[in-house]
């Protein structure tokens, strides 16, 4: 979509008066003050309304500069959220947990979001994030070279939602960490004083384990008073 055509400025318009997804009526009202080109061609040219969208935005934050997602809630959603778009233009970002306090430090980051209860089998939150900043932000860091972010922020965010504890057979405490990122997340924590523990490829994920003398290393590195992070979790680490 070229920023000199008329079909993108009033798209732009909308979007920065508005600041959420453009709607059909929203670019009619402005199409009929300016008799620019009809929603019904635009989505004749792109197929559907949801693509428009895309292509729009696409264009407007290739000239503006894509949105830059923290840290720690990249670290936390990576690999966890998808992103969904229907044909009707309805997006958000999905992320799915049965940990409320999570799913509330998360929402603190967007701008507009919606919890629903699920019950299918094991209770779920279903977060939905209609923020398209944010949204476009996480699509645009998971596309880079290097998703993973070398800074605790992010290695903290991505415990929080990738991990879980447990005591063994032998009776011992450790942490378990699963997911994409684990390798790069291994060589973090042994920098920063984790014991240099085994890591285990699962098809196309990762597994590793902290036991308790490596999480009293790094836990006052990692967790420091004042952080962004899931309190539970954090009572947790300092509870070894």
């Amino acid at each position: 979509m070229n920023p000199d055509n008329p079909v993108f400025e009033i798209f732009t318009q909308v979007w920065e008066e508005k600041r959420r997804l453009p709607k059909v009526s929203d670019y009619r009202r402005i199409y009929r003050k300016e008799k620019s080109v009809s929603p019904e061609q635009v989505i004749q040219t792109h197929g559907t309304w949801s693509r428009v969208l895309e292509v729009f935005f696409q264009a407007y934050f290739t000239i503006h500069g894509y949105p830059t997602i923290p840290d720690y809630p990249f670290g936390a959603l990576v690999s966890r959220a998808k992103v969904v778009r229907d044909r009707r233009g309805r997006w958000y970002l999905r992320f799915v947990s049965d940990d409320t306090t999570q799913i509330e430090i998360l929402r603190s980051f967007m701008r507009r979001s919606s919890v629903t209860l699920v019950s299918r089998g094991k209770p779920s939150l279903y977060l939905r994030c209609y923020d398209v900043d944010l949204m476009c932000a996480l699509e645009h860091a998971c596309e880079s070279q290097s998703v993973f972010r070398p800074t605790a922020d992010f290695v903290r965010g991505y415990i929080d939602t990738h991990s879980h504890f447990r005591i063994d057979p032998a009776g011992r405490y450790r942490l378990t960490l699963t997911g994409p990122l684990v390798p790069e997340c291994h060589d973090f924590l042994v920098a920063l004083g984790a014991r240099n523990t085994r890591v285990t490829k699962i098809k196309e994920s990762y597994r590793m384990n902290l036991q308790a003398g490596s999480l009293r290393r790094i836990r006052e590195a990692l967790y420091p008073p004042g952080c962004v992070c899931n309190p539970e979790i954090r009572q947790k680490m300092f509870s070894v």
